[in-house]
């Protein structure tokens, strides 16, 4: 399995703070909204890759950033 296989992702949520695990399937890129487990805030979750990772950031969903 290569990095670029992973499929689970810890985040910092950007409204509480709290680290949360997230699951993408592999073939996952571009962003996403998704929920934080902890505040139900909206994220924005950006997924990109270059050969050999795959990286993953999460903003506000809101617009507030």
């Amino acid at each position: 399995m290569s990095m670029c296989d992973v499929t689970e992702f810890t985040v910092t949520c950007p409204y509480c703070g709290e680290q949360v695990e997230i699951y993408l399937e592999p073939d996952v890129m571009g962003t996403l909204v998704q929920d934080c487990e902890v505040c139900c805030r909206p994220w924005q979750v950006h997924v990109s890759r270059d050969q050999e990772y795959r990286y993953v950031d999460v903003t506000r969903g809101d617009g507030s950033d």
